[in-house]
């Protein structure tokens, strides 16, 4: 009986993979209200899928999407400040969302040549993003001088970009053309810093 490991197949020019994956991420956009009286929600779990070509044995180009993100602050009555560089203050109970549409990557990946089932690599590219502020309130928040009053949710501030990711990860093979990631990826979505850590399927062909 053999008890050796399995190797993923070394890529040639012209193969393809695809990646199922989840991440749980952590999002800074609402850590700007923290304080006495605020409670933040800043991570969230989403999932990822990416298409990739080989250019070399080493090297693949990718594109990918991954799905909705949602953080939010509960804020007290009386809270004050500034939030996407206007000012606001608050009376009554108000809960603020910063929530990002499906995000889609486009970028590189590079493994360096492995002898073994253990295997690193490293991504980078764009990210290209969408965000919306979401309030909803119980009383009256004032944003930017509009006011918001009443028991309603409403979008008070959208934005759409694009930023560089890095990503770093290692991939253990379970099967000729099956490995299991280990992921970590930072990028901002309009300023706010994301970070998160995964895991993924990958199916080469």
């Amino acid at each position: 009986i053999s008890s050796t490991p399995y190797t993923v197949s070394a890529a040639e020019p012209g193969d393809a993979s695809v990646t199922l994956g989840m991440l749980r991420i952590t999002d800074e956009a609402v850590d700007v209200l923290a304080g006495t009286g605020v409670t933040i929600d800043d991570s969230d779990t989403v999932t990822n899928i990416t298409g990739g070509f080989y250019v070399s044995p080493n090297l693949a180009l990718e594109a990918g999407i991954i799905t909705s993100a949602e953080v939010s602050a509960s804020v007290s009555d009386g809270d004050s400040g500034t939030l996407y560089g206007n000012s606001y203050s608050i009376s009554g109970t108000v809960t603020i969302k910063a929530q990002t549409d499906p995000s889609y990557l486009f970028g590189v990946k590079y493994s360096p040549p492995k002898s073994g089932p253990l295997s690193v690599y490293g991504k980078t590219g764009m990210l290209f993003w969408n965000v919306s502020g979401i309030v909803t309130v119980s009383g009256t928040i004032t944003y930017a001088g509009t006011a918001y009053s009443g028991s309603s949710s409403a979008t008070f501030y959208s934005a759409n970009g694009h930023d560089p990711y890095i990503g770093l990860g290692m991939s253990y093979a379970i099967g000729k053309d099956n490995s299991i990631g280990f992921d970590y990826i930072s990028t901002e979505v309009d300023d706010a810093d994301i970070s998160g850590y995964g895991i993924s399927w990958v199916r080469n062909f």
